[in-house]
């Protein structure tokens, strides 16, 4: 077929979280959407805040509608980076500026376009089982090849010795992911600050940077007190993506964030490719009306 055959087999066949999605939908046409419980995608079961709500509202009648549907600055509007700079700092101690954060349709395209920023051609990315199956196709995407760590069985916490061993001179990036997608395990305050540990002996080992990149779209969702340590304050080679789509339940919107630690030695550099792949992957710029939401 003169044709891209990688993009015809994903295309022919859903990934299985869609698949379910899908049937879900069917049967629900079938017997009713109050009989259908469908555990696939993060849809909400909750209504978006009233504040987002009233917001968009508000926005919605405001006279210079042009300028609110119009193109933004590719890397995002300049309040709206300013808003979420001032919040990481807020938070999390971090000194972070507006020329740190790069607005994104949502995390899948925080995902891709940082990957796409840091690996080379057959360069690794370490992932930890279980993880979101969509990270295979973005790492293989990017031109890098997927490495999977497995976890202590007893409580899929990172088993840093088969970690350490999964490292090797073509690693380029390892994906955290806490709240993690399935498992709902957070990493705790001690696995993060080893993980960290061994990522710094290990790029001085190599002589190379190691890129930690933080999934973060369910840091929210934690309950009865649960810490998600923030991996910004304990590692300088670090990138976190973020997605508005759970704490606000707004999947549908596409509305997310790449921060990139300004701690990271070359961070100038890495914010540059950043933009930079996000123009090799068409991202023009991330949905004007909620970039106005998020900032007010």
């Amino acid at each position: 077929m003169e044709i891209n055959e990688k993009a015809y087999g994903l295309g022919s066949k859903r990934s299985i979280i869609r698949e379910i999605f899908e049937y879900g939908k069917k049967r629900s046409a079938e017997i009713g959407a109050e009989n259908v419980y469908d555990f696939s995608l993060g849809n909400p079961s909750v209504e978006p805040p009233r504040i987002v709500v009233n917001t968009v509202k508000k926005l919605l009648k405001t006279e210079n509608s042009i300028l609110l549907h119009g193109y933004t600055s590719a890397q995002g509007d300049q309040g709206t980076r300013k808003a979420v700079a001032d919040s990481i700092k807020g938070r999390f101690g971090v000194d972070i500026t507006p020329d740190h954060i790069y607005m994104t349709c949502g995390a899948a395209a925080s995902l891709t376009i940082s990957l796409k920023a840091v690996l080379n051609p057959d360069e690794e990315c370490i992932v930890f089982a279980p993880f979101f199956t969509e990270y295979r196709v973005f790492i293989e995407n990017a031109g890098g090849k997927v490495v999977v760590s497995e976890p202590k069985q007893s409580d899929l916490q990172i088993d840093f010795k088969d970690f350490k061993g999964r490292i090797n001179a073509k690693t380029r990036a390892v994906i955290v992911n806490s709240p993690n997608n399935p498992s709902g395990v957070v990493y705790s305050l001690k696995t993060i600050e080893k993980l960290c540990e061994i990522l710094k002996e290990k790029e001085r080992e190599y002589g190379k940077t190691i890129y930690l990149i933080s999934d973060e779209p369910y840091r929210e969702l934690v309950y009865n007190g649960v810490k998600v340590p923030y991996v910004m304050n304990y590692y300088d080679d670090a990138i976190v993506c973020y997605s508005f789509s759970k704490a606000l339940s707004l999947p549908g919107e596409r509305i997310g964030y790449i921060a990139v630690n300004p701690a990271m030695k070359g961070c100038g550099n890495v914010y540059l490719a950043v933009c930079g792949a996000g123009r090799m992957l068409g991202y023009v710029c991330a949905p004007s009306l909620f970039q106005q939401v998020i900032k007010h």
